[in-house]
């Protein structure tokens, strides 16, 4: 999928009003209605909104990989359960009430996984912004994973029920929200190969798919910076 490579002042100027927006509505919206419990919720809506505003302004797609266009029958289901699980992690934290947990830190626990996938979805933004668009991204954390954005959208999805406190939250995001994720990635691959073919074929047999092989990350980067450096002394 194409990202945008280039500084465009009215998307800037539209993604910076639309995030002050948000902001300021989610911070009025949870302590008009429960202010006693607003902290939590506009927290999370202050990092929820952040985030996507980085995707949004480069033409990121906000919980696919952007490599390749996915599906859009999965993209509508994927996106209908996220938001759909969201709501109801908010609406179990705040009014309802009937999942809740009550362990210490959980809170925390939820944010720190969920700071760590936007990180990682930053960092492989950044990864596929560098990179030729026309050519496969196997560079960086590409060499370690193969799907690196799908690992950071898997762990946002288990981290809001954390956030919210909510363990029927959780079970909807471990037996349905990932199962869709896995589904999402089997397809990509499909694409890579038809796309790839050959380089794909011999990526996939050294790079696992899920969980990465930190010790890969920096090899495909030395053998280019190798390469530059034997181009220049010729």
């Amino acid at each position: 999928m194409p990202l945008n490579r280039t500084f465009r002042l009215g998307r800037f100027i539209w993604t910076l009003f639309v995030t002050w927006y948000f902001i300021n509505f989610s911070r009025n919206f949870f302590n008009s209605l429960t202010p006693d419990m607003s902290k939590i919720p506009a927290l999370f809506f202050l990092f929820l909104v952040l985030w996507l505003a980085i995707e949004y302004y480069f033409g990121s797609p906000f919980l696919q990989s952007g490599i390749v266009s996915p599906p859009s029958l999965a993209r509508i289901i994927f996106a209908i359960f996220f938001y759909g699980n969201l709501v109801y992690c908010i609406a179990d934290y705040s009014y309802y009430h009937w999942s809740q947990l009550t362990l210490p830190f959980i809170n925390i626990i939820g944010i720190i996984i969920f700071s760590i996938g936007i990180l990682l979805r930053y960092y492989t933004l950044y990864e596929l912004l560098r990179l030729n668009p026309h050519k496969f991204p196997k560079s960086g954390i590409f060499n370690a994973c193969r799907h690196p954005r799908y690992v950071a959208t898997a762990l946002q999805t288990i981290s809001i029920p954390l956030f919210f406190s909510s363990y029927l939250g959780f079970l909807f995001s471990v037996f349905i929200g990932l199962p869709i994720i896995y589904f999402e990635i089997k397809d990509e691959e499909r694409n890579f190969a038809k796309r790839f073919s050959e380089e794909f074929t011999q990526y996939k047999m050294h790079v696992p798919m899920i969980l990465p092989k930190l010790s890969r990350i920096s090899i495909v980067d030395q053998q280019v910076k190798q390469k530059n450096k034997s181009r220049k002394q010729k």
